[in-house]
């Protein structure tokens, strides 16, 4: 057997039997079917792949969609974990303020109690330093104050709201009462310290009869206007009961004796009552 021959006869043989009898048949023509199969054999296969990389490609994407949303998620809580946190930061500094504002106001009120208080202490040292001024020596006062032709002449000093009359001649203290009242004054009534402290120093090396004395009806040491002895707290006061008994002044203190001894008397009377013209 010759070469060509050999690689006919192996032709012959890889051809599968349909095919050996598809040749056999008149005309040398295929089966219509068996024709189709071979055409459509092809196609399918690469519709498979392509389903194959579509799903690789889908799962591939839902993987990044997964990603991308739980990323999204954490970001928003996040988000929300940030919020809460300047909410509470808001209503803390909410809360400083009004706790800021109410001591801002609680603080005004105060300032404003404490600024009434010091414009009415000025005041009170505003007037309390008119009257210091106002105290002075009044030489002419005694002899400006008259009465039914009767001059009194003796010395007189002036101190806030009063004017004092000082006599020379010595009296029980019934004739000082009635001295006073003929100039239109009255016995002295001491009001405070500081009107005692004014006094004092004027009262060196005299004794002088004040509108004191001690009722015995009533078993108090009463003025001559009836009011009851307070407003002097001084050490240097000492008025022990007794009946028939009066106070007197001195640059030291004031202290009681029998009313029918003489001494000087100091009246009073308060500036307002007394015309300008006698401070001149």
């Amino acid at each position: 057997m010759s070469n060509q021959e050999m690689i006919c006869s192996s032709l012959r043989v890889l051809h599968s039997p349909s095919e050996s009898q598809s040749r056999s048949r008149p005309g040398g023509t295929e089966s219509p079917g068996k024709m189709d199969d071979r055409e459509f054999s092809v196609p399918w296969r690469l519709i498979v792949a392509t389903l194959g990389i579509f799903c690789l490609l889908l799962l591939a994407t839902a993987r990044v969609l997964g990603t991308k949303i739980f990323q999204h998620i954490q970001e928003k809580h996040q988000q929300e974990e940030i919020l809460r946190n300047l909410s509470q930061k808001y209503h803390n500094i909410k809360n400083d303020s009004y706790l800021k504002e109410q001591l801002l106001t609680k603080k005004t009120l105060e300032y404003d109690i404490l600024k009434n208080e010091t414009l009415q202490q000025k005041k009170e040292l505003d007037s309390l330093f008119i009257g210091k001024k106002r105290c002075r020596k009044q030489e002419s006062f005694s002899k400006s104050l008259q009465n039914t032709g009767k001059l009194c002449e003796d010395h007189g000093s002036c101190c806030g709201g009063k004017c004092y009359y000082f006599t020379t001649e010595t009296k029980d203290w019934k004739g000082c009462k009635q001295t006073c009242q003929s100039c239109s004054l009255s016995l002295l009534k001491i009001d405070d310290e500081d009107e005692l402290a004014f006094l004092q120093p004027q009262a060196y090396g005299n004794l002088y009869w004040i509108g004191l004395s001690y009722n015995a009806e009533e078993r108090k040491w009463k003025w001559i206007d009836n009011g009851t002895f307070s407003g002097i707290k001084s050490t240097i006061v000492s008025l022990p009961s007794g009946i028939g008994q009066c106070a007197f002044l001195s640059s030291r203190r004031i202290t009681n004796i029998d009313c029918s001894k003489t001494y000087n008397c100091i009246c009073e009377k308060r500036i307002d009552c007394v015309s300008t013209a006698h401070f001149k």
